[in-house]
């Protein structure tokens, strides 16, 4: 399976870049995610990578052989396209032959990848079936069964499991993993959600506008986001960003906020002024479930959301924008009701107010 790298890409539509210098490096048999809001030039990266496109700059490369001007049969490359583009007028049998039929292979061995392929996705017992007798997961499936039938060494996936429901989609998550483990092939997963990414990838790319933002672990994204939109994108809930001042007196460092106020020993590292300050909701928490933290202050409930087993609470606490804390438990209280929260200092994040990048991480200013 090849190792695939981008160098310098970049592809214009209308003199407009929808990728923008963009280089990647995809190691061997790994599973890779790009992750990026809609027209974040994801997509468009998927299909450069496959030969459906050509950059209007730069290599693409499989294991350093300059494959920028091949198309998808010659680069041994399967896409699944988010709309499963599915043949309405063919079964599911025929769907994931089609391109072995454009192959010309023998019936007998047509059959015989189709019915291994199959089995091993569970939809055998759906192959006489029509698409619009299927499923959204079991469409999803023939979808990645065609892919996986023509024995490509890269299989390309683009918002798989966005039409699913919630519960198919954490099914499919965990199929997906599997799948990439067993057949040992550079999976590629194109997605608009964080919590795909979160699940699968091994190597995360994040992109806005045309731009990888930051690349990197799962770890290295959520404990390290490089940006103001990094944080807010990567996580389970969007991050908390609210107004916050560095002020330096003596041997001491602190961040001032309208909610709170705590020191650190000042270590040189961060410049004095105005910030932009970050919290998980997840790092958070409600002072009557867990007690008091190292930092707490108080505000009044606007809205408690049931997200599956957790519960969000919306917070006033007299911001430009509400609080969003992550109970991991159903809680209900009334709207307008007063409640304290807390956390720990080691949770703060302090971005720069002019080009919102991490200048750095509570935890590093504690030592």
């Amino acid at each position: 399976m090849p190792e695939i790298k981008l160098e310098n890409v970049s592809k214009l539509i209308d003199q407009k870049p929808i990728v923008d210098n963009v280089s990647l490096e995809i190691p061997d048999k790994s599973l890779f995610c790009i992750l990026g809001p809609p027209r974040s030039g994801k997509s468009m990266v998927m299909r450069l990578i496959a030969g459906l496109e050509i950059p209007d700059k730069g290599r693409i490369l499989f294991d350093g052989e300059d494959v920028t001007s091949l198309g998808p049969v010659e680069r041994k490359v399967a896409v699944a396209f988010q709309d499963f583009a599915l043949y309405p007028h063919l079964t599911a049998f025929d769907n994931i032959a089609s391109p072995l039929k454009l192959m010309k292979l023998p019936k007998d061995e047509i059959r015989r990848r189709v019915m291994d392929v199959a089995r091993y996705l569970k939809i055998d017992h759906r192959l006489t079936h029509y698409p619009s007798e299927l499923s959204g997961g079991e469409k999803q499936r023939v979808a990645i069964a065609r892919a996986l039938v023509k024995d490509a060494e890269v299989i390309l996936l683009d918002e798989p499991l966005v039409r699913l429901d919630y519960k198919i989609r954490e099914d499919m998550r965990a199929e997906l993993y599997k799948i990439q483990r067993e057949v040992g092939k550079n999976v590629i997963l194109i997605t608009s959600d964080p919590l795909d990414a979160m699940s699968l990838g091994e190597r995360i790319a994040i992109m806005n506008e045309g731009k990888v933002l930051q690349l990197g672990t799962m770890e290295d994204l959520y404990e390290t986001p490089a940006n103001i939109l990094v944080g807010r994108y990567f996580g389970v809930v969007e991050m908390n960003i609210f107004d916050g001042e560095v002020v330096k007196t003596n041997d001491m460092i602190s961040i001032k906020t309208k909610i709170f106020e705590t020191s650190f020993k000042n270590t040189g590292n961060l410049p004095e002024g105005k910030v932009k300050i970050g919290l998980r909701p997840e790092h958070m928490s409600i002072v009557e479930l867990s007690g008091k933290k190292e930092i707490n202050f108080k505000g009044k409930i606007v809205l408690t959301e049931v997200v599956g087993s957790d519960t969000i609470v919306h917070i006033d606490a007299g911001l430009k924008e509400l609080l969003r804390v992550s109970v991991p438990a159903i809680y209900r209280r009334q709207i307008g009701e007063g409640i304290e929260v807390g956390f720990n200092a080691e949770s703060l994040y302090i971005f720069s107010s002019e080009d919102e990048k991490l200048l750095a991480r509570g935890g590093d200013l504690i030592g």
